[in-house]
């Protein structure tokens, strides 16, 4: 087979597979590949300088249609860049299509030019990697779950155009996401039967498990956590129900088990089950595989298939744990109001600010979990995102672009640093259509501010911890702005969020006043 009927064949797989979205990465050793798309039918094509943002792009893209998404590099290096991604593909069950050109194999183990060992380089993140060589006449049907990422690579030799470009049709297939087997109820029900006062902690949750879930929680009747991302945090129904104070309410109330339903937590009292809180036991239900923890018990599954079917014995939240929540949470209320240039009030006025049924990402460390504290709980049917697979700060504005939909406003709450790791983000709003809606919220403290928040470095003097650790800086994004087209506006404060259709909305926060907002917010808590 020729190069070119070997690079239609491959982008039928895709297609057949369900991708009909192709974000491609120019070079010369997958030209047979971009010869054949530029001259297809009924794909799109998105195209990228930088293979990381495209990944992360294409990550988002199959997160908002909920189908795959193709990325074509060339050979050598670049194929290492789409690694960022596929690690959070893999661990959020992402169906992520990796397309990678090579040299022929006889270059393996060589050092030639461009020619690195790319059959297998993503190893455990990928459900395989299809290694074809166009000079050995291959052929390769594989099949794929469609639940992980999946690597197809393809040794092209010289000419690589060698022959006729065809202009095909391409149709993309619905995708088919293979079955998990119906697990066990078994250890849930185990569980509630041996808990007496259970704690729910409801995570990342596809929209469509959410009226099963609230079903769930309501038969249970016991105290919920419910994060920014369950879809949950914000629902009547489960309002006398779910914690509002913040995670600390949980290391006062006595929990004798812990049910966590959908995705690993971001919560620190997750991780202090770990160790600090070893004594509990955990039972979680996911559509993935992961504990989140090097203990406990998963029932992977269909979430809602699952909770539907679980025999419960009603239980009650412990009338002074809620007391005491609802108690603490109007405290904290007041601090808003002494501190209004803090960063956890400026995040609260901004949670009012951004228009009900707006899609919304979280940035990672400091964003999502004051968005989890502070933010309004009025229903506002918000479409809540983060990339929680391996909680990384790469690729998120590529991300957040890639999952921008025409049918609402896109707002991204992103922190200065994570800003700073995906400058090139922007390069890919110009083949986006005319009429998409975002804002992107940079919450500049200078720094990475989460680390002075963490117990373990404040034993380190501030002065290094600063400059090594937190990464203190001076940098604003105005020139950032300016140089993608995008509107851009600052604020210190909560009474002057602009409003614009599309750019990037700098929140200059007050360190002084953010100091002071958590002195007294922990000295709340110590006190109580």
């Amino acid at each position: 087979m020729s190069n070119l009927d070997v690079a239609k064949s491959v982008i039928a797989l895709a297609c057949r597979f369900g991708a009909d979205d192709f974000c491609v990465c120019a070079g010369s050793r997958n030209a047979p590949l971009l010869a054949v798309l530029a001259e297809a039918r009924g794909v799109r094509l998105f195209s990228f300088v930088d293979e990381r943002s495209a990944a992360f792009f294409a990550l988002g893209r199959a997160k908002l249609r909920r189908r795959p998404v193709a990325v074509i590099t060339t050979s050598g290096t670049a194929v290492a860049e789409l690694l960022p991604a596929t690690i959070e593909a893999h661990y959020a069950g992402v169906p992520l299509l990796l397309i990678t050109a090579d040299r022929p194999r006889r270059f393996r183990n060589t050092g030639a030019p461009q020619a690195i060992e790319q059959e297998g380089i993503f190893n455990a993140y990928v459900e395989q990697c299809v290694d074809i060589d166009v000079s050995s006449n291959e052929a390769a049907s594989p099949s794929w779950s469609g639940r992980r990422p999946l690597h197809i690579n393809v040794a092209f030799d010289e000419p690589l155009i060698d022959g006729p470009i065809p202009s095909v049709l391409f149709e993309a297939a619905e995708p088919v996401q293979s079955l998990v087997p119906p697990p066990s109820r078994r250890p849930i029900d185990e569980a509630l039967r041996g808990f007496a006062r259970p704690l729910v902690i409801i995570g990342g949750l596809q929209s469509a498990a959410r009226p099963a879930v609230r079903r769930f929680a309501l038969r249970l009747g016991a105290p919920v956590y419910a994060e920014p991302l369950s879809g949950l945090r914000e629902d009547a129904a489960l309002e006398p129900l779910v914690l509002r104070s913040g995670e600390r309410i949980l290391e006062r109330a006595a929990f004798d088990g812990v049910l966590r339903i959908g995705e690993v937590p971001a919560l620190r009292f997750w991780r202090d089950l770990e160790e600090r809180h070893r004594a509990l036991p955990v039972v979680s239900v996911s559509e993935l595989p992961f504990a989140g923890l090097s203990r406990g018990v998963v029932v992977q599954g269909e979430v809602s298939a699952i909770l539907d079917g679980v025999h419960i014995d009603a239980t009650s939240p412990n009338p002074q744990t809620m007391r005491r929540d609802r108690e603490m949470a109007l405290r904290v209320e007041g601090l808003y109001d002494r501190e209004p240039h803090s960063e956890p009030a400026l995040v609260r006025a901004l949670s009012r600010h951004i228009p009900a049924r707006s899609r919304i990402f979280l940035g990672n460390s400091l964003p999502i979990r004051e968005w989890d504290l502070v933010a309004t709980r009025q229903p506002q049917e918000w479409i809540l995102d983060a990339n929680r697979g391996a909680n990384g700060i790469d690729g998120e504005l590529s991300t957040f672009l890639g999952q921008c939909d025409r049918s609402s406003p896109n707002w991204a709450l992103v922190g200065d640093l994570t800003t700073i790791y995906d400058l090139g983000a922007p390069w890919i709003v110009g083949q986006l259509e005319a009429d998409l809606r975002f804002v992107i919220v940079i919450l500049n403290n200078g720094g990475g501010r989460i680390f002075s928040r963490v117990a373990s470095l404040r034993a380190i003097d501030p002065r290094a911890r600063e400059a090594l650790i937190e990464n203190e800086h001076s940098i604003h994004f105005r020139n950032w702005a300016a140089m993608w087209g995008l509107e851009y506006a600052a604020t210190d404060g909560a009474d002057s969020l602009p409003s614009f259709e599309r750019g990037v909305l700098e929140v200059m926060v007050d360190q002084d006043a953010t100091r002071r907002f958590w002195t007294a917010y922990d000295r709340l808590w110590d006190a109580s």
